[in-house]
C-alpha cells in the first residue's frame, strides 16, 4: 500500500512538473491550415487561448510574398480597428479613476469640436464617440486622415463640414474620426498623449513587448508582415491623424497576453489591469445594430456595439468581437466568456472572408457541432463579391461613350479647387496634358488626367487599394469649368461626398 502510495505521489508530482501540453486537435489542425490553403490566403497568424492557457499558435504562408519570405507568429501586423478596444479600455480606466464620466460632454474637454448640427454637438458625450452613434454615416470623414498629413486638431477643425445623414443616438454609423476624439480626451485628462498612455497601461504591464501604438514607435521594420493586396507586398501606411481609432501593431504572440486579461476579469500575473466592473461596462450593449435574415439563419440572434466591442450572439452563444482593416490587413479578435475561450487572427493579405471561417470553425468544435461547412460558404461569398467588382469595374468601362471631345481647351481646366471638408486640389496642364493633385494626400492621391468623354477625366491614383476615378467637371453658364467631383467607387473612402469649386485660375 505504502509503495502505491508512493507510486501515485511521485507519478502526481511528475504530472505537476511536465505537464501534458494543451493544444487543439489535429482534425481542426487539419481543418484550419487546408482552409487557408483554400482561400490562397497571402499571410495568416492565429493564436488560441482556452482555460488560462495559449493552447495554439501557427502562422501560415508568407511575412513577404514578393521576396518569398516565411511568416512567423513574431511577425507584426497592423491590427487596425482591433485598436479600438483599447481606446475603450483607456476611457474606462479614467471612468473608474473618477477623472471623466460617460455622460461628459465633448466639448467641454475638445473646445474646437463641432459637427454640421449644432445641438447634435452640444449633446455629444464621451459614451456617444465610442458607441457609433453620432449622427455621422459609416466611415465618413475618413479621407481626413487617410493618406494625408492632417494633425488631429485639424480633422477636428474640418469635421463639422461632413453632413449629418444617421439619427443622432438610435442609427449605428462606424466612425474612426469619434475615437480619435477619445484619444485627445484621454490626452487632456491624463496629461499623456494617447500612445503613451496606452504604452503605459497596457502594453508594459501585460508584457506586450512586440506592440507598439504606431508604426511610428517600430524600432524597425524586419518583423513586420508586409501588407498585401492581390498577393503584391503593399507600402505600409504612415499615421499621422486618428491613431486612436486603428494605429496599434502587434502580433499573436502578444496579443494573447491580451486576451488572457480579459477573460480572466481584468487580471494578468496576478496584477489587476482592469476591473470586473470595467469589463462589464464596456461589454454591455448600447447600440442596436440590424440582424439580418440571413445572420439569422446563420445563428444570430442579436447584434450590438459596446464601447469598443462589437456583442453577438451565436446559436444563444455571446460572442465579443472586434474586426479591423487597413489596405493590405483584416484582423480578428474574438472572446467567448462562456467557453473561457478567445483567438486571435491577423492577416495580411487582405481576406475577410477566410478570418470569419477559420472564427466559426473554432467555435464550432467547441460547440460539438463542426457539420456545417463554412469553407465552401465563406468561398461562395468571396467570389460573389469578387464577380461584384468585375461587372462594376466592366459596367463603368462600358458607359464610356466614344468619340466624344472637351467642351473648352484642356488648359481652362487647370487651377486651384477647394472642397470644404477635404481641402484643396489643383489641377495642372503641363507638356500639353492635365495633372490632378490632392493636396492634403499629395504623395499618394496624384495622377495624370485622361479624357475619358465629354468634360470627364479618368485618373488612377498611386493606391493599388482603390479602383480608377472618374472626375466629372461642372461648367457653369459661360462655360467655363467651375468644380468637379469624383466618381471613386469604394465602401472605405467616400470621394462621393466631395464636391470640389473652382477659387483660382
Amino acid at each position: 500500500m505504502k509503495y502505491f502510495l508512493k507510486t501515485l505521489l511521485f507519478l502526481l508530482i511528475l504530472a505537476y512538473v511536465h505537464p501534458a501540453e494543451a493544444t487543439i486537435p489535429d482534425s481542426l489542425k487539419s481543418r484550419i491550415a487546408n482552409t487557408i490553403a483554400e482561400f490562397e490566403t497571402t499571410g495568416l497568424a492565429l493564436a488560441i487561448v482556452k482555460d488560462g492557457q495559449v493552447i495554439y499558435q501557427e502562422a501560415f504562408g508568407y511575412q513577404n510574398q514578393d521576396q518569398n519570405k516565411k511568416l512567423k507568429t513574431n511577425h507584426l501586423f497592423n491590427i487596425a480597428s482591433c485598436t479600438k478596444a483599447f481606446t475603450g479600455a483607456a476611457i474606462s480606466k479614467l471612468v473608474n479613476e473618477g477623472k471623466l464620466q460617460w455622460e461628459d460632454k465633448v466639448i467641454d474637454y475638445i473646445t474646437g469640436f463641432q459637427l454640421a448640427n449644432p445641438c447634435i454637438s452640444n449633446m455629444m458625450t464621451i459614451e456617444d464617440l465610442l458607441t457609433h452613434r453620432s449622427g455621422l454615416g459609416t466611415f465618413y470623414g475618413d479621407l481626413l486622415w487617410y493618406q494625408t498629413d492632417y494633425s488631429n486638431s485639424e480633422i477636428i477643425e474640418r469635421l463639422r463640414y461632413l453632413p449629418l445623414n444617421n439619427n443622432f443616438r438610435s442609427e449605428y454609423g462606424y466612425q474612426n474620426n469619434m475615437y480619435m476624439v477619445a484619444g485627445e480626451i484621454i490626452e487632456k485628462v491624463s496629461g499623456k498623449s494617447w500612445t503613451n498612455y496606452i504604452l503605459e497601461q497596457f502594453l508594459q504591464p501585460l508584457q506586450m513587448n512586440q506592440t507598439f501604438p504606431s508604426n511610428d514607435e517600430m524600432p524597425n521594420q524586419d518583423l513586420l508582415a508586409a501588407p498585401h493586396i492581390d498577393g503584391t507586398a503593399y507600402p505600409l501606411y504612415d499615421w499621422e491623424g486618428t491613431k486612436a481609432a486603428a494605429s496599434i501593431h502587434s502580433n499573436v504572440e502578444n496579443m494573447t497576453n491580451w486576451l488572457l486579461m480579459w477573460l480572466n476579469e481584468g487580471n494578468f500575473n496576478d496584477q489587476q489591469i482592469l476591473s470586473r466592473e470595467m469589463i462589464e461596462d464596456v461589454w454591455t450593449p448600447k447600440t442596436i445594430l440590424p440582424v439580418s435574415r440571413g445572420q439569422r439563419e446563420l445563428g444570430t440572434n442579436f447584434s450590438t456595439y459596446g464601447l469598443g466591442w462589437q456583442i453577438f450572439d451565436y446559436h444563444g452563444i455571446r460572442i465579443i468581437e472586434h474586426d479591423g482593416g487597413m489596405p493590405g490587413y483584416i484582423s480578428k479578435v474574438t472572446l467567448i466568456p462562456e467557453y473561457n475561450l478567445g483567438l486571435v487572427i491577423l492577416n495580411n493579405g487582405m481576406d475577410y472572408y477566410v478570418n470569419n471561417t477559420i472564427r466559426n470553425q473554432i467555435v464550432d468544435h467547441y460547440r460539438g457541432k463542426t457539420e456545417h461547412n463554412w469553407e465552401e460558404f465563406y468561398l461562395s461569398r468571396k467570389n460573389r463579391y469578387n464577380t461584384y467588382l468585375e461587372r462594376q469595374d466592366s459596367s463603368r468601362r462600358a458607359a464610356r461613350i466614344e468619340n466624344t471631345s472637351l467642351s473648352r481647351k484642356p488648359e481652362l481646366y487647370a487651377g486651384i479647387y477647394e472642397d470644404k471638408m477635404y481641402g484643396r486640389a489643383e489641377v495642372k496642364f503641363i507638356d500639353e496634358k492635365l495633372h490632378l493633385t490632392l493636396l492634403p494626400a499629395d504623395d499618394v492621391f496624384n495622377s495624370s488626367m485622361e479624357h475619358w468623354h465629354f468634360d470627364t477625366f479618368k485618373v488612377e491614383f498611386k493606391d493599388p487599394f482603390l479602383p480608377f476615378g472618374l472626375i466629372n467637371f461642372d461648367l457653369d453658364s459661360s462655360g467655363k469649368p467651375q468644380g468637379f467631383t469624383i466618381d471613386l467607387p469604394n465602401f472605405d473612402f467616400h470621394f462621393h461626398n466631395l464636391d470640389f469649386k473652382k477659387i483660382k485660375s
